[in-house]
């Protein structure tokens, strides 16, 4: 069990050092107004939102299939499949309520 997780761990701490240079920009947001930063931020929260919204919704498919009949894991593999559904709901509801606000004010939104 041990060495499976070192070899986990180890997997998953290169997958995150190389995506490092990525990471090296000075400033990503090149924003001079309030609203252009409003609406970086927003767009960020947002993807980062749906993405955790779209992994926990694999992370139920694969542990339904997982299950192998067992009752308690197929009704924990449902509820996390419907809160990621949920999730996503969500989000792209507040996606929608940002881009009806921002036409409203006349503000413009890129998101």
């Amino acid at each position: 069990m041990t060495k499976k997780l070192t070899s986990v761990t180890a997997a998953v701490s290169a997958l995150a050092l190389s995506a490092t240079p990525v990471f090296a920009y000075t400033n990503p947001i090149k924003c001079s107004t309030v609203d252009c930063l409003i609406t970086a931020v927003l767009s960020f929260i947002l993807t980062i939102a749906g993405g955790m919204a779209l992994l926990f919704l694999a992370i139920g498919g694969i542990q339904y299939m997982a299950s192998g009949g067992d009752k308690m894991q197929v009704e924990s593999a449902r509820g996390r499949i419907t809160a990621a559904v949920a999730g996503l709901v969500i989000v792209f509801g507040a996606w929608l309520i940002i881009k009806i606000v921002c036409d409203m004010i006349g503000a413009d939104c890129a998101i």
